[in-house]
């Protein structure tokens, strides 16, 4: 075994468990803030309406650059059980970051 490589059935199903753990909070939060901005998706103004696909293409966006970020940081040589465990970790991570721009957009008005 060399310093690249990382066996073993205990840490690939370790890793597909925490992929599935914070792939499952990832949608789940997803959900919740989804629900949030189209709640008055038949009653929305037109202008509303670009808002909230802005919002959600933001959203989605920026979930989807975490989990393209999670990958490209655990490397080439990780196990695919490690790629996924690390890029649900990182658009899990991608929501924290959501209320600081929150905050950000906030302060500038």
């Amino acid at each position: 075994m060399t310093d690249r490589e990382i066996q073993g059935l205990g840490t690939e199903h370790g890793d597909t468990v925490g992929a599935a753990v914070f792939g499952v909070l990832t949608v789940a939060l997803d959900v919740l803030l989804l629900t949030r901005i189209w709640r008055w998706a038949g009653e929305q103004t037109a202008s509303e309406h670009r808002a909230a696909a802005k919002q959600t293409g933001i959203l989605i966006g920026a979930v989807l650059f975490a989990a393209l970020l999670g990958v490209a940081i655990a490397g080439q040589w990780s196990t695919p059980h490690r790629r996924w465990r690390c890029a649900m970790l990182s658009a899990l991570g991608s929501h924290l970051l959501l209320p600081l721009g929150l905050l950000l957009v906030l302060a500038s008005r």
